[in-house]
């Protein structure tokens, strides 16, 4: 039961960190988690969890064998907290125009291929002009990159759009869309006629994204559907960076977007080899952001010159 006398305290004692800290742990339901996303120790976590129940004179959370089970109370601190937050940032929004400059954090994820590079130049480009303003951009799978952004960790993400699961909290903006091809060193094949050849390609070896990532589950589902099935023989990679020479090394072929097979310098296709594109495997890129989520001056100015970017060059 709530001890009312303590409550006049609150404005005295309460910290900002306290609203980060319950918004982390009611998205993860775990002190271990949330000391990983915020970057600090368990026994951090449950020092300042205890600190902040003392200032109330309530418990926040319950805790079980199936995590912490946060009180009713829990989403209305979330949701001052996001109110607080949005007035820092226009706070903050305020102090940049006046200084004509940007300054703060701003926190990018990516995992869309086909958008790499004008992100990358772009993020150069914001560094150069505004020196003050630091850019972290993070390479992650598609499933993280939601989460984080969920639980705040990342300002907006670009990501494929291909069945991304429903929540009403995300904002999306597709930006392209992406073909895939199979290729191996030297050779470039449309999927229809891998698919129609499966038992030749089927017996060499397959470097492919692991489950869970968008090209992977798509690809599944068009295997399915066919009744065929992956190599027994395959390489799963949970990112980009090595493929290429992992794919030379075990003379095996690979999926990709059609797209980094240019930036590999194989832009240059036999002009008698016409390729055949499946629809299952188009995949839309683009941006998701959090819509009851006000992103500061620094990290609009940076999502608007990014998407501007992409869509001058794409």
């Amino acid at each position: 039961m709530m001890k009312v006398a303590k409550l006049p305290g609150l404005r005295i004692h309460m910290k900002l960190r306290h609203f980060r800290l319950v918004e982390m742990l009611v998205a993860t339901k775990s002190i271990r988690l949330a000391a990983e996303r915020l970057n600090i120790t368990p026994a951090a976590v449950s020092k300042s969890c205890l600190e902040l129940e003392n200032i109330l004179g309530m418990k926040l959370f319950v805790r079980n064998k199936g995590g912490l089970i946060p009180d009713p109370i829990c989403e209305r601190f979330i949701i001052a907290g996001r109110r607080i937050d949005s007035e820092l940032k226009n706070l903050t929004a305020d102090i940049m125009l006046y200084e004509e400059s940007f300054h703060g954090n701003v926190k990018i994820g990516f995992q869309a291929t086909l958008l790499q590079d004008p992100i990358v130049r772009s993020v150069a480009k914001i560094k150069k002009t505004h020196p003050g303003l630091n850019l972290t951009l993070e390479y992650a799978s598609r499933q993280q990159l939601l989460t984080g952004l969920a639980a705040n960790h990342y300002d907006f993400v670009f990501v494929n759009l291909a069945d991304i699961p429903v929540n009403k909290r995300f904002g999306i903006q597709q930006l392209g869309t992406e073909q895939y091809v199979v290729a191996t060193t030297k050779e470039t094949f449309s999927i229809p006629d891998v698919l129609e050849r499966w038992d030749e390609f089927s017996a060499g070896i397959l470097v492919i994204p692991i489950s869970g990532m968008a090209m992977r589950d798509r690809f599944d589902s068009v295997l399915a559907a066919r009744g065929l099935s992956l190599p027994s023989r395959r390489i799963e990679i949970n990112s980009v960076v090595g493929g290429e020479r992992m794919v030379a090394l075990a003379d095996a072929f690979t999926l990709l977007p059609l797209t980094m097979l240019r930036d590999l310098g194989r832009d240059i296709i036999d002009p008698e080899t016409k390729l055949r594109f499946l629809p299952e495997m188009q995949l839309e890129v683009g941006m998701v952001y959090l819509q009851d989520t006000q992103l500061s001056a620094a990290a609009q100015y940076a999502s608007d010159f990014i998407v501007n970017k992409i869509t001058r060059t794409i």
